[in-house]
């Protein structure tokens, strides 16, 4: 899909230009006696989720050096209501601790809930090629990850979410325009409920 890949070459040069923008080495200053975290306030925007039609955007603020309260929404809004369709809204909390000396390493207690219709497109194609899917879903779980720091203003987030998400949803088919529905199901799933590469840009 010409659009897909167009929106894949964006985010990639993006990433290149936050890296270009720190040639001038980044170095955290801290001593025994003060240490301050590397930022107060910053915007983020999950590229994982980007790549796959899922514009995410976040904030995170950073109560102090250990502790960091983070919060993401996602909103798709692709397609009609008889062809291919991607609409799907999401809102993420987490609250994190930030570990270790450089606090670079991070555990988080999340959750997230949403709704959701897709049928094909990137992530409808990933389940099936012909069914569709509309619910809502919920899911609670612990969070692992590393910031990499690019420079003084920006870095990428690496993040990785384990626990239980539930899932109620309706499948149908679109034959003819027409949408034929094959009932309603519940799953529940434990493992991987969500991830993350997300780029963060430091306000202040």
């Amino acid at each position: 899909m010409n659009f897909m890949k167009q929106l894949q070459e964006k985010l990639l040069a993006l990433l290149l230009m936050a890296l270009l923008t720190g040639t001038g080495a980044y170095a955290q200053e801290a001593s025994d006696k003060q240490k301050t975290p590397d930022y107060r306030f910053a915007v983020r925007t999950n590229v994982l989720y980007d790549a796959f039609l899922l514009p995410t955007l976040g904030v995170e603020w950073r109560m102090n050096e250990n502790v960091g309260i983070k919060l993401d929404g996602s909103l798709a809004w692709w397609g009609g209501n008889h062809g291919k369709v991607q609409k799907m809204w999401l809102v993420n909390p987490e609250v994190r601790w930030y570990l270790l000396r450089e606090k670079r390493f991070y555990v988080g207690a999340s959750g997230t809930y949403g709704e959701y219709n897709i049928y094909k497109y990137p992530l409808g194609s990933i389940l099936s090629k012909d069914t569709g899917y509309q619910g809502k879903l919920w899911n609670a779980g612990l969070t692992v990850g590393y910031r990499l720091y690019l420079s003084r203003d920006f870095s990428i987030d690496f993040n990785l979410g384990l626990g239980y998400l539930n899932a109620d949803y309706e499948k149908y088919e679109v034959i003819d325009g027409v949408r034929v529905r094959h009932g309603n199901e519940t799953k529940d799933w434990w493992g991987p409920i969500n991830a993350g590469v997300t780029l963060v840009w430091k306000l202040f």
